[in-house]
């Protein structure tokens, strides 16, 4: 009898191993604990401040930017790793790591694992993931600046002295590194935000119309309505630069384009195989 006793109470034991190792497993699959995602390690900082700056400047709507929290002892202890990016497959982060490091925007290689949720997740990916609650994706109203541009609250700046749209930000990451007139034309052609398709690079007329010699870094006109403009670097425009009269060249197959630097608000010219960066504008019909 003592033996059957102990028999039943080892079975009893085991289903209860069993019936508690299955609970597990449901929660932590349901709350995936366990889901693998790789992202691209952009930089490292020391001071928690500058790595939150630099994770604000690149954050958009659709791109998951955020930081972690990395003790690497031999260089120095703490430091806040900012990351790009969420991606089911390492082949997916390392091909985009790639065309990063073409354009000049990553100087290592780095593609790290992650084992558990996101941080934070992008306002556009809540939104899709509660069709049914039209209220959280309501549309802000534009609210009106000082001056003659409209903020309409949704990456995009409304100049109504001209009936122009300009992307707000001058450094997303749609445009995160500087590339060649061709690309950055394709890069305008394909470009979505604010439910428009129509976007391409400013003529340099159009530039000129932004530019105040009077300020610097950036030279834009007062109250500036942009964020994060590179002044340091230049800037294309759609305008193929005009060679003399005596020139073999046409306006039309001109090898280069007029570029506009935002520091001292110069206008210049380069070659079209060479790279600038891209600040976006449509017309207001």
């Amino acid at each position: 009898m003592a033996i059957l006793f102990k028999s039943l109470k080892d079975l009893t034991g085991r289903v209860v191993i069993v019936l508690f190792s299955l609970i597990l497993l449901m929660v932590s699959v349901a709350g995936g604990e366990e889901r693998v995602y790789y992202s691209i390690h952009l930089k490292s900082f020391k001071d928690i401040k500058n790595a939150n700056r630099y994770v604000n400047k690149l954050k958009n709507k659709g791109k998951l930017v955020f930081w972690k929290e990395a003790v690497i002892p031999e260089k120095g202890g703490l430091f806040y790793r900012v990351y790009l990016g969420q991606y089911k497959e390492r082949d997916e982060a390392v091909q985009f790591w790639e065309k990063l490091n073409e354009e000049g925007a990553v100087s290592y290689f780095g593609v790290h694992e992650f084992k558990e949720e996101i941080p934070e997740k992008p306002e556009a990916d809540i939104a899709k993931s509660v069709p049914d609650r039209p209220e959280l994706v309501k549309k802000i109203p534009p609210i009106e600046m000082v001056g003659r541009f409209i903020d309409n609250q949704d990456g995009t700046i409304t100049d109504t002295k001209t009936n122009l749209m300009w992307i707000k930000n001058g450094w997303r990451l749609d445009f995160f590194s500087a590339v060649s007139w061709e690309n950055a034309n394709k890069k305008c052609e394909v470009f979505r935000v604010g439910g428009y398709t129509d976007w391409r690079l400013p003529t340099i007329h159009e530039w000129k119309i932004l530019i105040d010699t009077d300020h610097q870094y950036p030279a834009l006109i007062e109250p500036n309505p942009f964020e994060n403009i590179i002044a340091h670097m230049p800037y294309w425009s759609k305008t193929d630069f005009a060679y003399s009269s005596g020139s073999s060249f046409t306006v039309e197959r001109s090898l280069q384009a007029y570029t506009v630097m935002l520091f001292s608000g110069t206008i210049n010219h380069q070659k079209k195989s060479e790279n600038a960066f891209i600040l976006p504008v449509r017309s207001i019909n």
